[in-house]
């Protein structure tokens, strides 16, 4: 009888993880600088990559990466001249009604790679050349959405930990809006 209740449970088990299959998404990612941040960038946009592994009823296991282009305010373009970052993040969402399909909150955590160009300085006997620092924080997100059938739309609060080495840096953190294309591998 526990041999039969075993074999029942685990068809049971395997038809509910093969009826929803990992999935690819393409999508866009736009952001709103906040605080520190928001005092030197405007907007934060480029394209992302998100991979999504389903496990149990509702939840399901996330991977996502981005290039993000930030837009620097005019104030800051002496100082500016390029401003870019890699995040890449990974998490959990858990859907409120049934697996990828419906309302859905979610939380990350990973890195943000940041690349900033300094522009070159004429001071007229000398040059200062262009110069490129890059540095890699860690990052949290936490944020909520809606799955459909083809379409994924989230929005979330992301934190980027301050730089170590710098005195008195405070956390970047922005408001970030993602829509993106949902490629289903497999079924």
């Amino acid at each position: 009888m526990n041999k039969v209740l075993l074999s029942i449970a685990t068809v049971a088990l395997a038809g509910s993880t093969m009826a929803q299959s990992p999935q690819l998404s393409f999508g866009a990612d736009i952001g709103l600088p906040l605080g520190d941040f928001g005092d030197v960038a405007s907007l934060i946009i480029g394209p992302s990559v998100g991979f999504e592994l389903p496990v149990g009823d509702n939840l399901g296991v996330t991977a996502q990466v981005g290039y993000d282009f930030v837009s620097i305010k005019s104030d800051f373009k002496d100082f500016f001249d390029k401003y870019s970052m890699i995040p890449f993040q990974a998490g959990l969402k858990y859907y409120f009604t049934e697996q990828q399909m419906g309302a859905y909150g979610h939380a990350q955590i990973g890195i943000h790679s940041s690349s900033v160009t300094t522009p070159e300085i004429d001071l007229g006997i000398v040059k200062v050349p262009s110069e490129t620092s890059t540095s890699t924080n860690m990052s949290w997100a936490i944020g909520a959405g809606y799955m459909m059938e083809k379409l994924d739309i989230g929005l979330r609060y992301n934190s980027i930990s301050p730089d170590s080495d710098v005195d008195g840096a405070t956390a970047s953190s922005y408001i970030g809006l993602r829509v993106a294309y949902l490629l289903p591998l497999g079924n």
